[in-house]
């Protein structure tokens, strides 16, 4: 009869211990779904989980991408006052069983027996068992718990609810870091829409402000021709243009602003592009290295994009920096260079014509002959990872072979590098169209304004030029069979855009070519214009030079 009241009893102490363990399961999901903190839900899984098995201590050790420990430690009676002596010891066991946790997925109990692999662990916290259980998401360990006792051992139910304690935790832990993953990219996908809202602000001002710009640009254009050659007069022309330009620049600035634009063509003046990047290195290089400089006057124009030349000269400039040891030279050249028959075989990579050649020079430690032949391939640095900054040196080869030009490097061990730089002279196109038929352009653009005085400019090449103002009355003109030799064409125009109208002239069947213009730099990445049968593309404000070059190529 006894024997059946201590089964009775034991009985009820378990249903007991059963419901005291679902309750404290439940405020554990209450708080899981409100807090925030891994701290706070590690501390509160952490003293449920003691206090359930009747333990001395627990602790719970996180892991993180960079193998940091962090500690959340319960001691009420203070047994963990040395735990910091021992951090070392601690970590490299834990390490191991860490291992051992993530390949059985089961909790181990550590023993002071010789042949228990937490024998060691054992010892350091001072304890005749632990309880060491892996808190497992996705078969990924965030964390372990590790509960203590003095005496005694862990029961099959303190193994099963403390498992689902570690289980529990390793769900808020996952569950908390979703969270500030989703908050950071809600904030990244709010901040590309702000930005992608600007760029399409600024995009959509573009066109209204380029036509402005165009016409400012083409008016010192005419008045360059037309004005005598006094000082009093070029000067103020001169003011002009440098203002206009300087409101170009700020165009593309607002206008990369809100999304990357298509990279475009200009005139770039190398003396002035030299001078910027003298600006920044002699400001920001160390004191103890001498910047040397021989620019000639007057070097010819080039033709290309202005932020990405600047990029490789900067990073050519960066390279000769960080080659040289504490003190040393950096020279930088820029001359004319013209190739003909009589000097090519000493530029055999380079065509007959024009250049200017840029030279930087360091007096470094130089490249050996290995890495000489090495040095444009991808990714390949003679540097440390973390050291290296800039452009790599396959994309400064990249960017001059597109602009037709040629980048060498020539060096010696111990007596420095040189790299040099040839780019091809952009050269206006000279008309001449006494020996030739008249060329008829047909332009369409609804800004007056910028039509007459785009049509002034041809005109005084030698062109002839039929002004409409929209897509219908391009149609008209083609229609009643007036030949043209080329059609220049705005994006944006009221009842037919230029696009559309592109559409409608190759379905008429004409062949001639066809240039589309936008204010807009983006325009060329939204819009399948080749396949409407648009020939080229040209961006407002134009450069006068660079269209009269795009006209003689295609007519």
């Amino acid at each position: 009869m006894l024997n059946n009241v201590d089964s009775l009893e034991n009985e009820n102490d378990i249903l007991k211990q059963n419901i005291r363990f679902q309750e404290e399961l439940q405020n554990i999901l209450a708080l899981l779904v409100k807090e925030n903190s891994i701290q706070v839900v590690a501390e509160e899984i952490l003293i449920r989980a003691v206090e359930n098995c009747n333990g001395l201590f627990g602790v719970i050790y996180h892991n993180d991408k960079d193998n940091k420990l962090s500690l959340t430690k319960y001691d009420p009676n203070k047994n963990l006052e040395h735990i910091n002596d021992f951090e070392k010891e601690i970590k490299a066991n834990l390490s191991f069983i860490n291992r051992w946790l993530v390949a059985n997925s089961k909790p181990l109990i550590g023993t002071n027996k010789q042949d228990n692999i937490g024998n060691t662990l054992n010892n350091l916290f001072h304890s005749s068992t632990i309880l060491i259980t892996p808190c497992l998401f996705d078969d990924k360990l965030l964390a372990t718990l590790i509960i203590g006792k003095k005496k005694g051992e862990f029961s099959k139910f303190d193994v099963t609810t403390t498992t689902q304690f570690a289980s529990l935790l390793a769900f808020g832990v996952s569950n908390i870091n979703t969270k500030k993953l989703n908050v950071a990219l809600e904030k990244k996908l709010l901040q590309a829409q702000k930005l992608e809202t600007i760029g399409k602000l600024s995009s959509g001002m573009a066109h209204d402000f380029n036509n402005l710009l165009s016409g400012i640009f083409g008016s010192v254009d005419l008045l360059k021709k037309r004005l005598p050659n006094e000082p009093k007069y070029t000067k103020l022309v001169d003011n002009i243009e440098k203002c206009s330009i300087r409101a170009r620049d700020l165009t593309k600035g607002l206008l990369s602003y809100g999304k990357p634009t298509a990279k475009r063509k200009e005139i770039i003046k190398p003396t002035s592009l030299l001078e910027e990047l003298l600006k920044v290195i002699s400001s920001t290089f160390p004191k103890l290295i001498e910047i040397k400089i021989d620019i000639e006057e007057n070097l010819p124009d080039i033709l290309g994009n202005a932020v990405e030349l600047y990029q490789v000269l900067l990073n050519l400039c960066v390279n000769a920096k960080e080659a040289i040891d504490k003190k040393g030279t950096i020279s930088i050249s820029a001359k004319k260079l013209i190739i003909g028959k009589k000097n090519r075989s000493d530029h055999p990579l380079l065509n007959l014509g024009n250049y200017v050649w840029i030279s930087v020079k360091d007096s470094g430690e130089g490249i050996d002959e290995e890495n000489l032949l090495r040095i444009f391939d991808p990714y390949f640095s003679t540097r440390e990872k973390d050291t290296g900054s800039g452009l790599g040196l396959y994309v400064s080869y990249g960017i001059i072979k597109a602009l037709k030009g040629e980048i060498l490097v020539s060096s010696k061990k111990d007596e420095g590098t040189a790299f040099d730089v040839f780019l091809p002279a952009f050269e206006p196109t000279k008309t001449n169209k006494e020996s030739e038929p008249e060329k008829i352009i047909l332009l369409a653009d609804d800004e007056p304004m910028l039509k007459e005085l785009l049509s002034d400019l041809l005109e005084s090449v030698g062109y002839s030029i039929i002004m409409v103002d929209n897509g219908f009355e391009v149609l008209r003109v083609l229609k009643e069979e007036i030949v043209v030799d080329m059609i220049i064409i705005d994006y944006s125009m009221p009842d037919m855009d230029g696009l559309t109208c592109t559409e409608e002239i190759r379905k008429l069947g004409f062949k001639m070519p066809v240039v589309l213009s936008s204010g807009s730099m983006a325009f060329e990445e939204n819009i399948n214009w080749k396949k409407k049968g648009v020939t080229k593309l040209l961006t407002k404000p134009y450069e006068f030079n660079v269209m009269l070059n795009l006209i003689e190529e295609l007519i």
